[in-house]
């Protein structure tokens, strides 16, 4: 391969990201603490880098910086990068003063990265600059909204006027994503009358990553040692319903008392709530809480546990029973949300009615004693997860929704923009 005109290897790499065209992934916080959405988002990152049809960035969606800043973040490229959107009407004469720049900053970044697509994950309003820029035909390429279940709740609760903003969003959206059909029924019923295109895309689980990168430098388990124990992996907050969790487990500790219970999660104000619950119930002796432990360490728990559960009182999708089958483990979840496009009860897992306290502690007692019962659950989930929720499956779909004609020629940069590799 020659270059027209000596250029350093940082050029020539330029050049090769302006050809293959640039895939940014926007998320409105730094990718560096444990989550579904993070996850999901750094999985995008490394299949799209692993493909190479496109060049993957990650864009922070921050507000307090002017013209773009990169750096590098674990060996991924980031972008913080502005993306304002008018809060109020009265914010909207302020909004187009910097309206502008801000533009003018955002088509910039375009051109030198050649992008062809701008994903956003959990993104609230930062789209509207780029659908403003599409609709100005500053942005030719692809505008892809993936919401992931709290956004869209947020969304449709927002006042009028973001609203709005949001009707001229998804108008100039290419694609709106929802991580399930369940999900995706709420998607169209909240864009309702406008031409978009709604598609479900299923998250997935990288199943050699998981089981083979996990960090082992602590002692976290020491406290479980020898003992058997549920798992329940999920933010504590209501809508994870480990509230009743905890009741269930009254009755399974009765029946079962040489079995513990595991909560792993994200902190958060009802944590302090969730343990005072487990010491009224009198089974706190028997519940570990283990806030904040990063996913890399979230495995140490995965390979010990007899069984995961995950009591739910709303769930978009479930990721985290994909990680449960990745290690084969009987999973006992409630029937809501996306969790039904995963598990088929009696078959790759246990469903129950949430909220159902007495349904969930006698399906977790199944898996307990019946130990062939949870070995063709888990081994079921396993071959489930492996064929229909992997990494590489969900890229597909999502890379199909980037036309063919931008990732070889993004059609947003003009010719004479963009330097030739022959």
């Amino acid at each position: 391969m020659v270059v027209k005109n000596a250029m350093s290897q940082d050029g020539v790499e330029a050049v090769m990201r302006v050809e293959r065209g640039a895939y940014v992934l926007v998320v409105p916080w730094e990718l560096n603490f444990g989550g579904g959405v993070n996850e999901v988002v750094i999985n995008l990152y490394r299949q799209i880098a692993k493909a190479r049809h496109m060049e993957p960035i990650v864009a922070i969606a921050e507000w307090a910086v002017a013209p773009p800043s990169e750096t590098n973040v674990d060996g991924r490229l980031s972008v913080k990068l502005c993306l304002r959107a008018p809060e109020s009407f009265f914010g909207l004469m302020k909004w187009l003063v910097t309206a502008p720049l801000q533009l003018v900053h955002l088509v910039r970044f375009c051109r030198l990265h050649g992008v062809v697509a701008f994903n956003l994950h959990y993104s609230g309003l930062s789209a509207f600059p780029i659908a403003v820029a599409r609709a100005l035909r500053l942005y030719k390429g692809t505008l892809i909204l993936t919401f992931h279940g709290l956004d869209l709740a947020s969304a449709r609760t927002s006042p009028a006027f973001s609203r709005a903003l949001w009707k001229f969003v998804l108008r100039y959206s290419t694609t709106v994503v929802a991580c399930s059909e369940s999900l995706a029924e709420d998607v169209r019923a909240f864009a309702a009358g406008l031409p978009v295109m709604v598609r479900a895309i299923h998250n997935g689980v990288d199943v050699d990553d998981l089981t083979k990168n996990v960090d082992r430098t602590t002692e976290l388990l020491r406290p479980l040692e020898g003992r058997e124990f549920v798992l329940s992996v999920a933010t504590f907050e209501p809508k994870k319903g480990i509230d009743v969790l905890l009741r269930a487990f009254v009755d399974v500790r009765a029946a079962r008392p040489d079995v513990a219970l595991v909560l792993v999660g994200r902190s958060s104000t009802a944590e302090a709530e969730l343990r005072e619950l487990a010491r009224i119930l009198g089974v706190a002796d028997d519940v570990f809480f283990f806030p904040d432990v990063p996913h890399s360490r979230v495995s140490l728990f995965l390979e010990r546990a007899r069984a995961f559960c995950l009591p739910s009182r709303a769930e978009p999708f479930g990721i985290a029973i994909c990680e449960a089958g990745a290690y084969r483990l009987p999973v006992v979840a409630s029937r809501v949300g996306g969790i039904p496009e995963i598990l088929t009860d009696g078959e790759t897992g246990l469903l129950v009615i949430p909220d159902d306290v007495k349904g969930l502690a006698s399906a977790l007692k199944r898996v307990l004693t019946d130990r062939e019962l949870a070995r063709l659950l888990g081994e079921a989930l396993y071959r489930r997860v492996t064929c229909d929720f992997t990494w590489e499956r969900a890229y597909a779909k999502y890379s199909s929704l980037v036309s063919a004609s931008r990732i070889c020629c993004p059609r947003h940069l003009e010719p004479s923009e963009t330097r030739r590799v022959k």
